[in-house]
């Protein structure tokens, strides 16, 4: 299972890095749930997890994940993911600087039959905008 579990996470990376619907429509169930701290409810199934693709992608146009630790347990993956990618869009209401970012984020995801059903996404926000917008002193 184990095994299995980290190659369904290297397909779900593929998917973000491409937001090939093809591959969303493979990895992920069309009834999983999505909870992220940037939107106000949940998301629902590939169609919503490419509405956080590209919300991202408005913002940082070449972002791209890179899985850089798995911890599994039975049907359950926890995963710690760098984000980079550069600033050329609005988020959260910051305006494109051009700056570089690199961040991580923290997931929590449930498999069932080898689809994600379920996402808890902690991403890194406040990294993130210390790095397009430094709070003032």
């Amino acid at each position: 299972m184990t095994e299995e579990l980290r190659g369904r996470m290297d397909r779900f990376v593929e998917f973000i890095n491409s937001a090939d619907e093809k591959i969303g429509d493979e990895i992920i169930s069309p009834s999983a749930t999505f909870h992220v701290p940037f939107l106000p409810e949940p998301v629902q199934g590939p169609s919503g997890y490419l509405e956080i693709i590209g919300i991202m992608r408005q913002a940082f146009p070449d972002v791209q994940w890179s899985l850089e630790e798995t911890i599994i347990q039975g049907n359950t993956v926890a995963a710690r993911f760098i984000l980079r990618g550069t600033h050329r869009g609005d988020f959260l209401g910051v305006s494109a600087t051009g700056k570089p970012i690199q961040t991580q984020a923290m997931n929590i995801y449930r498999f069932t039959n080898g689809q994600i059903i379920e996402e808890h996404g902690l991403p890194d926000l406040f990294g993130l905008m210390m790095q397009i917008r430094p709070i003032d002193a």
